[in-house]
C-alpha cells in the first residue's frame, strides 16, 4: 500500500524534531561538561597559555578543513539506492587519504609559522594536535551514514562523552602542571573515545566495504565538493582565523581571553543551532524541491524564536556572569568581549539554515562566495578596528556575520527564481527575524530595568543580579514572544509534542 506524501512528510518531520531533541540535548549536555571544565582550567592556566595552544591548534584545524572536499555532504546527499556502497567507500578513502597529506604537511612544517601570531611556544603543540584532528577523521563519514540515516542518538552520545573524557583528562594534567600540553593531551583522548563510539554504532560494513574505485565517481565527488571544500575553509576561517589575527595584533594573553568570551557566546549557536541544522541537511536532502522553501522559511523561524534570546540574554548577563565564574585577574576581560560577541549567535543560526537549503539543492557554488565574503569581512574589519582597542575590533564578528546573513537570503531566493521555481521569500523570512528580536527587546527591558533596581537597592552581589536578570528576562521574553511571535511558538510547541510522540507501527 502506497503512503500518502503528506503522511510521509508528516512522519519525516517527525524524525527530524525527535532528532534535533535528541541532539540538542546530548549537546547541551556535553557542552556544560566542557564549558564546567575549561572554567575549572582557568584556576590553573594563564590566558597566555590558553593562547598558544589556541593558535596552534587553529592552524592544525586550516589543514584539516583545507582537506575536506564536501566528502560527508557527498555521502548523504548522493549515497542513496544502489549507490550507497560505492559512495560510501569512495568518501572514506578520499577523506582518509587527503587527510592524512594535508595533516601530515603542517605536523612537519606547522610550527614554523607561529612566530607571526606572536607565540613562538605555540610551535611544539602543532604535530600533536594534528594527530588528534586526523584519529577524528576516523569518525567522520560512519557520523555521515547514521546521519544519512537520520540515526542521531550515537553520536549525541558521542558528543557527550568525549566531552567528559576531555574534561576528565584536561583537568586532571592542568591541576598537575602539565600547562598547555594538558588541552593538547586531552584532546587526542577526546578524539580516540568520539572515534570508537561512532564506528561501533555504525558498524564497520557501512562504510569501510570496499568497492572498486572509479575516477568518475571521484570526479563526481569533486565536482559536487570542491565548492563546498573552499566554503568549509572559509567558514572554519570564519570562526577561528580572528582568533590568530586577534593574537597577531594584541598578544596571546589577549586571544586566550577573546577565546573564551567567543566559546561562551558560540554556545547558543553551535550547541543548539548548529545540531539543529545537522538534522536539518537530510531531512531536506529527503523533501521534494517544491517543499524545501517552506521549510526553510519555517526552521528559521523556530530557530529564531529559540537562539535568539539565548544569545541576547548571554550578552545582557555578561558581567554577573563573569565575576560569578572566573578568577578575579586578566580573566576578567572575559565580559566586555563577551557584550560584543553576543551577536554573532544571533545570525549563524540563519546561515546553517541557509546552507542545509542551498546544499540540498545542489547550489554549494553560492555558500562559497558567501563564506569567502564572511572572512574578508572578519579579518578586514578586525584589522581597521584593532586601533581603537581589542572590544571595537570584537565588533566586526557582528558585522561580518550579519552582512552575510542578509546575502545569503537574498541569494537562496534569487536561486529559486533562476530555476524557475517557487524560492523562499526574503519578506518572509525577514518577518521571522525581527519578531523574535522585538520580543528580545521586552526581554532586555525586564532584566535590565531588574539589575538597576538591585543597585539602587544595593544589592551588588553577581550571584543575585544574574539569577534575578534571567528569571526576569525569561519571563518577560516568553509573555512576548506569544505576543510578537504566536505562530512560530505554537509551532514551536506543536513539534515538541510531535516529537515525544512515539513512530506509529
Amino acid at each position: 500500500m502506497r503512503v500518502p506524501a503528506s503522511a510521509s512528510v508528516s512522519s519525516l518531520a517527525r524524525q527530524a524534531a525527535r532528532g534535533a531533541m535528541w541532539t540538542v540535548l546530548t549537546s547541551i549536555g556535553g557542552r556544560a561538561i566542557g564549558v564546567l571544565g575549561t572554567l575549572v582550567m582557568t584556576r590553573f592556566l594563564h590566558p597566555d597559555q590558553i593562547g598558544e595552544v589556541s593558535d596552534a591548534v587553529i592552524i592544525a584545524m586550516t589543514a584539516h578543513w583545507i582537506s575536506i572536499w564536501g566528502f560527508g555532504q557527498y555521502t548523504v546527499v548522493k549515497g542513496r539506492g544502489a549507490d550507497t556502497a560505492e559512495v560510501t567507500w569512495h568518501a572514506t578513502v578520499a577523506y582518509m587519504a587527503v587527510g592524512a597529506l594535508a595533516l601530515g604537511l603542517v605536523a612537519l612544517f606547522g610550527g614554523r609559522i607561529v612566530p607571526f601570531f606572536g607565540a613562538p611556544h605555540a610551535a611544539a603543540y602543532v604535530a600533536p594536535m594534528a594527530l588528534a584532528l586526523y584519529i577524528r577523521r576516523l569518525g567522520a563519514i560512519p557520523e555521515r551514514v547514521l546521519s544519512r540515516e537520520l540515526r542521531f542518538r550515537a553520536a549525541g552520545i558521542a558528543a557527550v562523552a568525549g566531552e567528559l573524557s576531555y574534561t576528565v583528562f584536561a583537568i586532571a594534567l592542568a591541576a598537575a602542571g602539565h600547562g598547555g600540553w594538558s588541552i593538547v593531551l586531552a584532546n587526542i583522548v577526546q578524539s580516540v573515545v568520539v572515534v570508537s563510539i561512532l564506528i561501533g554504532a555504525s558498524g564497520l560494513a557501512s562504510w569501510a566495504t570496499p568497492t572498486p574505485l572509479r575516477w568518475a565517481r571521484f570526479r563526481d565527488m569533486l565536482r559536487f565538493g570542491v565548492p563546498l571544500g573552499i566554503q568549509n575553509v572559509a567558514h572554519g576561517a570564519s570562526r577561528h582565523w580572528d582568533n590568530l589575527t586577534i593574537s597577531h595584533f594584541f598578544g596571546t594573553g589577549a586571544v586566550g581571553a577573546y577565546n573564551m568570551a567567543y566559546n561562551l557566546a558560540d554556545i547558543p549557536a553551535t550547541q543548539v543551532g548548529e545540531q539543529i541544522s545537522m538534522v536539518l541537511m537530510p531531512s531536506m536532502a529527503k523533501l521534494p524541491s517544491e517543499r524545501r522553501p517552506a521549510a526553510l522559511e519555517r526552521a528559521t523561524s523556530l530557530l529564531s524564536l529559540i537562539i535568539f534570546p539565548l544569545a541576547i540574554g548571554l550578552g545582557l548577563v555578561a558581567h554577573p556572569l563573569i565575576a560569578l565564574i572566573l578568577p578575579s585577574n586578566d580573566w576578567q576581560l572575559v565580559a566586555p568581549l563577551l557584550v560584543v560577541l553576543a551577536c554573532l549567535s544571533v545570525f549563524r543560526p540563519i546561515m546553517w539554515v541557509l546552507s542545509a537549503y542551498l546544499e540540498a539543492e545542489s547550489k554549494t557554488g553560492r555558500l562559497m562566495f558567501l563564506e569567502i565574503a564572511k572572512v574578508a569581512l572578519l579579518i578586514g574589519g578586525i584589522a581597521v578596528l584593532q586601533q581603537f582597542g581589542i572590544r571595537a575590533a570584537s565588533g566586526a564578528v557582528g558585522i561580518a556575520f550579519g552582512l552575510t546573513a542578509i546575502a545569503g537570503i537574498a541569494m537562496a531566493a534569487r536561486a529559486a527564481r533562476e530555476d524557475g521555481l517557487p524560492g523562499p521569500s526574503p519578506r518572509r523570512l525577514l518577518v521571522t527575524f525581527f519578531q523574535p528580536l522585538a520580543a528580545c527587546a521586552v526581554m532586555a527591558a525586564a532584566a535590565l530595568g531588574v539589575r538597576e533596581l538591585l543597585a539602587l537597592s544595593g544589592v551588588a552581589h553577581p550571584g543575585i543580579q544574574l539569577a534575578a536578570m534571567i528569571a526576569a528576562g525569561a519571563a518577560a521574553y516568553v509573555a512576548a514572544a506569544f505576543a510578537f511571535c504566536r505562530a512560530a511558538a505554537h509551532d514551536l510547541l506543536g513539534l515538541v509534542r510531535q516529537a515525544r510522540k512515539r513512530e506509529p507501527s
